[in-house]
């Protein structure tokens, strides 16, 4: 495999209200720069191990499927990454 793109994953959470939260996954592209996000998981309270599992399962399938930087335009900063995550999905 020649990809010489490298990828940090930078978890980043928002606090919705007392039971919900939403961690976005974020990549950060090495060495080009600029960040994407790859997906938002939704937290609810009372937490189940089984959707946390779910959540991770789906986090390196989407990774292995297709490259973060093919799903969405690398942004110069995270916070307008997840801007325009939020604008597309709805967030």
């Amino acid at each position: 495999m020649s990809n010489s793109t490298l990828y940090r994953l930078i978890n980043v959470f928002r606090r919705i209200s007392a039971e919900k939260a939403i961690i976005y996954r974020c990549f950060e592209l090495i060495p080009e720069g600029g960040f994407v996000v790859q997906s938002a998981d939704w937290i609810n309270l009372p937490m189940r191990p089984e959707s946390m599992n779910h959540h991770e399962r789906q986090l390196w399938e989407l990774f292995c499927e297709e490259a973060p930087d093919q799903r969405s335009v690398p942004y110069a900063s995270i916070e307008e990454a997840i801007a325009a995550f939020d604008a597309e999905f709805g967030n």
